[in-house]
Formats: structure tokens, sequence, C-alpha cells
């Protein structure tokens, strides 16, 4: 069994604002095919399952999937809310927005924050509905994103910069993962020192660059363990270890379990 792929935004559609479903029929874990999403509840509950974190659905809450991330919802009440779903090239006027994306956490509250939250979803949606230019969409998904990121659990102080090189690195390592697990050839790529990288990611991430790149891979490694039946050696091909026991011996250094015992553990 693999990890399924869902696309629900035809090849030439770059952004799209719709209202939840209201159904409460469990999804089967999956990846989105090459955009963000972005919840945001006002009724429901239930759980929420994204990589091996499950989170309980409290209204009002809201939650960011990456192009990376692999979840399924188990809804005990049916939900309300907004989903906006956006491939990365809507935010080339908006550098900032884009980068930002890097710092929002998987899931939030905005309960504190509703009152102004929902007529701003309301007004994106309306527009979209109405058949509003890709620019005037695009300014509403950039207000939204700067709103999402002044939430508590997603506020940063971290200097622009800083940010903008974050970014530039977790995109390097979500492309190139599988590949390329030295921090000098990131480096490289970013133009940047070893000793330059490290300080970006332990000012903001409190982990040196290794850790980020390790993090990443443990993140694919636990993604298949928890949502297929692939055997251990082919995981440890698919992430581009040398061997089983390497790939074995990784997982166990990490997280103190073996890979087969971290499946019967989340498998419980």
């Amino acid at each position: 069994m693999a990890i399924g792929l869902k696309s629900k935004l035809e090849s030439e559609v770059l952004l799209k604002v719709s209202r939840m479903k209201p159904v409460i029929k469990p999804t089967v874990p999956h990846r989105h095919a090459g955009y963000h999403e972005l919840i945001f509840l006002s009724k429901g509950a239930g759980i929420h399952t994204i990589g091996d974190e499950k989170f309980e659905v409290l209204p009002d809450t809201g939650f960011y999937l990456g192009l990376s991330e692999v979840h399924c919802w188990d809804f005990s009440k049916i939900p309300d809310g907004y989903v906006i779903l956006f491939k990365e090239e809507v935010l080339a006027s908006y550098p900032t927005a884009f980068n930002n994306l890097f710092q929002l956490t998987k899931s939030f509250e905005i309960e504190n924050a509703a009152e102004y939250m929902f007529p701003l979803l309301s007004n994106f949606y309306q527009s979209f509905r109405s058949g509003a230019s890709l620019d005037q969409l695009a300014a509403h998904l950039n207000l939204l994103i700067i709103s999402t990121l002044q939430l508590s659990s997603n506020s940063s102080k971290a200097d622009p910069t800083t940010v903008d090189q974050l970014a530039l690195f977790k995109r390097l390592i979500n492309e190139n993962f599988t590949q390329l697990k030295n921090i000098q050839e990131y480096a490289d790529r970013m133009k940047i020192s070893v000793r330059k990288l490290n300080a970006i990611c332990k000012s903001t991430l409190k982990l040196n660059a290794r850790e980020v790149i390790k993090e990443r891979v443990l993140i694919e490694a636990k993604n298949y363990l928890t949502h297929t039946n692939r055997q251990i050696s082919e995981i440890a091909y698919d992430l581009n270890f040398t061997d089983s026991s390497n790939f074995v011996k990784f997982f166990k250094k990490q997280t103190n379990l073996t890979p087969l015992e971290y499946r019967a553990k989340i498998k419980v």
C-alpha cells in the first residue's frame, strides 16, 4: 500500500476557496499534489491526523498543510468552515507571505481572533465565487497568511532576512532530502557558509542545520511506517539509505525505537 496522492486543483488552476464539506466520513491518509492548504473550522469535532500527530478538532481552530504533509480526517460532528488550496505561484508578488508559510504551525487556535478571521475568510470566499481576478485573490491570500501568522501559536519575531533564508533552506530540503544530506551542499546552494546556516537554524528553530535535515527524513520515514505497509527495506531504499541496517540505526537514534517497534506502537 502506497500513500495516496490527491489533487483537488486542476493543472491550470492556481487557487481555490471553498466551504468545508458537511460530511463526517473518515478519509484515507493522502498527500496533496503540488499545492498548500489552509483550513479554518468554526464547527465540527473529531481528529485530524497530520503525519504521525493527532490533533483534536475543537472550533474555532485552523490547520496548515504544506506540500509534503500526509493527513486524514475522522470527524465525529459535521464540520463547517473554509478551505483554501493554492499553488506557490499565487504568491509570486508576495515573497514575504510565501516565506511566512514556513513559520506556520500545523494547528493553531483562532478562537480569540474569530471575530475578524471569519469575516476575512467570508470576503475571500465571496471574491472567489464572484470571479475576482487572480491579483485580487492573491491579495486576499496575502492578508490571510499575515493574519494567521499573528495568531499566538504562529507568532514570530525573527528577522525578515533570517526568515527568508530559513524558508529557502526548508524548500531545498523538501525538494532534495532523499538525495542531499550534507550541510555543505545546502549551504553552497544558498551561497552562505555552513556556520551562517547553522546560526539561522539555531536562532529560529533551536536546532542545527544537520538536525533540521534529519527531522525531514524522519518525518518521511514516519509517514511510510504510519500510513503504508511497505517493508523496512523498501523504505530504506526510498529514503536513499545504503542499506536497511543504516536506516534502522538512524531511526532508533532519533526515536529510541526501531522502525518495527514504532509501527507496532502507532498501530495500537
